[in-house]
């Protein structure tokens, strides 16, 4: 009896052990589980290119949708008036007033649908313009941090040898702390070009309404390459004189102009109001296209300096990266061997830092430059570039649609 409860307790035993291990399997499987989802769900870095962010822009972005939205809401307008026109009796379609109001109609409409397609394409620059702008300057700033971890590099250097120098009685304490200051600065510059970094990638996310708290990794690298053929000024003037959207604009608003003087002076005597009215508006759109045109040729002319300037620089400051190697290395042997004060060696390596932050800002602007040469043939490029989600602008401040279906009233209107 007693060997038969000692077998009944033994199995009993037994039977709570292995509910045990099953529970603890349990735990741990799900906590492998856990693990697993975990790591699936942490966010993996994106890696992109320019080309791949310029075709994140033009699908994410909503400007590209109302631009051609645009297009459709123009052809209503000219398909409208045509419709009217034709709908018109004949009888009446001699009264001057139905006569002006339907020539003046189908000229705007005509204007609307043209600055309405033009529209189309220059939202597509400006957004593209907008994307690598941001790109480079995310470049710009990575290739900062960069030269600033170098430099932290180099200050961390001397310091070990300042260290070994105190200790062998060769130099003072006081140059041992200045060098632990110069450490110290480096290490607060590569904080703040980190900051600058994240300023820029954020930047850059948001043109391509990219999750802020992505990880992107840009794949691109930010260098100098040369023009291989020479820019013919006056060919990017004539160019830009003929595609611009802002002259097109101002001629189609002239033209405008002229029709609303040669209707109207075909009623209204030289001596009346209205005529008067009608010409001051003509001399007014005339002005206006030739101050464009002036304007145009000006932010032409200034950019394409801009690109002559930096690339003046590069050079020069390649040279210049180079010969501050030379000395930072030449300085530090004489400071180990004694024949220079630390101060002047780390003099030496700020010139080096200096100056490849020089070089890499001529880098960036050699490339900025060269984009907005680019693209100021077709939209202005020197003021903001309107390519957030949330404009409701049109590209380059040029008129809405809405702007253009109510030209007839700004330039014309009715004479009733």
């Amino acid at each position: 009896m007693l060997g038969r409860m000692k077998m009944v307790n033994f199995i009993k035993k037994q039977k709570l052990v292995l509910i045990l291990v099953m529970i603890a399997s349990l735990v741990a499987t799900g906590f492998a589980f856990a693990q697993g989802e975990k790591k699936a769900e942490e966010p993996q870095v994106m890696k992109l290119s320019l080309a791949d962010a310029l075709k994140m822009a033009e699908q994410n972005n909503p400007q590209v949708a109302l631009s051609k939205l645009a297009v459709e809401k123009a052809e209503l307008a000219q398909k409208e008036i045509k419709y009217q026109d034709k709908k018109t009796p004949e009888q009446i379609k001699n009264d001057f007033e139905i006569k002006y109001g339907m020539e003046m109609g189908k000229k705007n409409a005509e204007f609307g649908l043209k600055m309405a397609q033009a529209g189309v394409d220059a939202t597509l620059r400006n957004i593209r313009f907008g994307v690598e702008a941001a790109y480079y300057g995310a470049l710009a700033a990575r290739d900062n941090v960069k030269i600033a971890q170098d430099a932290l590099k180099r200050q961390e250097e001397l310091l070990k040898i300042a260290e070994a120098k105190l200790k062998a009685g060769m130099i003072a304490k006081r140059d041992l702390m200045d060098a632990q200051v110069q450490v110290a600065r480096a290490q607060a510059a590569v904080s703040t070009a980190e900051l600058g970094k994240q300023k820029a990638y954020i930047n850059l996310k948001k043109l391509l309404n990219i999750d802020l708290e992505k990880e992107i990794e840009l794949t691109d690298a930010f260098d100098y390459k040369p023009a291989e053929n020479a820019v013919d000024l006056n060919k990017l003037i004539e160019d830009a004189q003929q595609k611009r959207m802002d002259i097109v604009e101002a001629q189609g608003k002239l033209d405008i102009a002229q029709l609303d003087f040669d209707l109207t002076s075909k009623v209204y005597p030289s001596n009346t109001f209205k005529y008067k009215e009608k010409e001051y508006a003509l001399q007014e759109a005339k002005m206006n296209l030739e101050n464009t045109k002036q304007d145009v040729e000006a932010e032409v002319r200034e950019i394409l300096l801009d690109l002559q300037e930096a690339v003046a620089n590069i050079p020069v400051l390649d040279k210049s990266v180079e010969m501050a190697k030379e000395s930072l290395r030449l300085a530090k042997l004489s400071f180990e061997a004694g024949m220079m004060r630390r101060v002047d060696v780390s003099q030496a390596e700020e010139t080096l830092k200096q100056v490849e932050l020089q070089r890499n800002q001529a880098i960036y602007n050699y490339n900025l430059a060269k984009i907005r040469l680019e693209n100021v043939v077709y939209i202005p490029v020197s003021g903001g570039i309107s390519t957030g989600a949330g404009s409701t602008s049109t590209p380059g401040g040029f008129p809405s649609q809405n702007e253009l279906q109510n030209t007839g009233s700004a330039t014309g209107g009715a004479l009733y």
